[in-house]
This record gives structure tokens, C-alpha cells and sequence, in this order.
């Protein structure tokens, strides 16, 4: 894993794909581990990088940046870089998913002490639903459930683009955020938020750090 103390960040990346057919896992990690060093470790801005896997054989990359504009610059820089053509060699381009999602209530510090990353995406099922709510309501849980885990490292709302929100929560182990997304339902102090959800829009998956 990748942490540079640069300071808050204002905005993730999260990229998600899977690799080639034959290739082996073990050789994406090693890859994903050049990158990181030769690459992303130089590039301004770029404070922390996570490379991830989960229980179907996919892959992904959570990127945080201090501000949108070093987030752009690493991008394009990516494209022409040595060691992420090696990298991206090994992928399946085709079903790469790539959002950059901007972190809602303000800059924040990089997590600490995680080893899992739960993303999930939504829709609101009410147009006129605003970035104030959707982080009133995310406070809430932060303040009544969340505070009640020890293992719950950070927790993160995000806007994706103009219809689609995302939910970011670090966690110490896969067990522990799959426990505490599965109690949501039976939280009063989680419902708010759930209300906005469009369910048929949800996507959500939990992440484990591979490198």
C-alpha cells in the first residue's frame, strides 16, 4: 500500500476490473507493486493507493488525491508511463469501471489501520436530493452507529457524477464491514440515508488489500 502524508484529500479514484484470461494473480499483485512504486509514488498529489481484490476474481485500485487537478495530471500521465503499460498489459481493458468520486463535508485525512473497502454506488430515488443531505444523513450514522466499532476506520460519502452518489467506508477486516453493512437494515439511525436509495441502482462490493 501506498500513503504519502500529503496533507487532506478531497477526492478517490476507484477503478475496477479483471484480468486477462491465464494470467495469474500472483503476477498482477507484482505488477500492481512496480506500479506503485515507480509510478504513483512520484506523482504530486497522489497520497495513498490501494490495490484490491475480492471473493470473485476481480481486481481494483482506490486512489486518493489531494485535489481533482493532481488526480487529472496522474491520469494522464498513467497512459505513457513504463510500468503501467506492464501493468495494464495483464488486464482486461474491456471491463475496466473507472470513477473519480469527490468526497463530500470537505477535505479528509487519509484512513489508517484498514485492510478492507467497502464501495458502494447509488442513485436517489428523488431528483432534488442535495450533497447536504446525503452528508446530514451520513453524519448521523458516523455520530449513532458507526462510532460503536472499534474496527471502523473511516467512512467517506462521495459524489460521482450528477445522478450518482457513492458510500466509502475503511474497515480493519472484511469480517468486521460485512457485519456492520449487514446491520444497516435493523439501525434506525442508518435509515435516512437508505430512504434515498433507489435499490435497483445500488452496487456494492467489499474490497481486501492485496498490495
Amino acid at each position: 500500500m501506498l500513503k504519502r502524508d500529503l496533507g487532506p484529500v478531497t477526492v478517490m479514484g476507484f477503478a475496477r476490473y479483471r484480468a486477462k484470461e491465464g494470467v495469474d494473480p500472483a503476477d498482477l499483485i507484482a505488477a500492481a507493486r512496480v506500479w506503485q512504486r515507480d509510478f504513483l509514488a512520484h506523482q504530486p498529489g497522489i497520497a495513498m493507493h490501494c490495490f484490491l481484490g475480492n471473493h470473485a476474481g476481480d481486481f481494483a485500485d482506490a486512489i486518493l488525491a489531494t485535489d481533482p487537478a493532481s488526480f487529472m495530471a496522474m491520469a494522464e500521465a498513467h497512459a505513457s508511463a513504463p510500468s503501467s503499460g506492464t501493468f495494464m498489459e495483464l488486464l482486461d481493458r474491456d471491463s475496466i469501471r473507472l470513477t473519480q468520486n469527490m468526497l463530500l463535508g470537505g477535505p479528509q485525512h487519509v484512513p489508517q489501520g484498514f485492510a478492507c473497502i467497502e464501495f458502494g454506488s447509488f442513485s436517489p430515488k428523488e431528483t432534488d436530493v442535495s450533497d447536504d443531505a446525503i452528508q446530514l444523513a451520513a453524519e448521523r450514522i458516523r455520530q449513532d452507529y458507526l462510532s460503536r466499532f472499534d474496527e471502523s476506520k473511516a467512512h467517506f460519502m462521495a459524489r460521482i457524477d450528477d445522478t450518482t452518489y457513492s458510500e466509502i467506508a475503511f474497515v480493519e477486516t472484511e469480517g468486521a464491514a460485512r457485519e456492520i453493512c449487514n446491520g444497516y437494515l435493523e439501525e434506525p439511525a442508518c435509515l435516512p440515508l437508505l430512504n434515498m436509495f433507489d435499490p435497483a441502482s445500488v452496487d456494492l462490493d467489499f474490497w481486501h488489500v492485496l498490495a
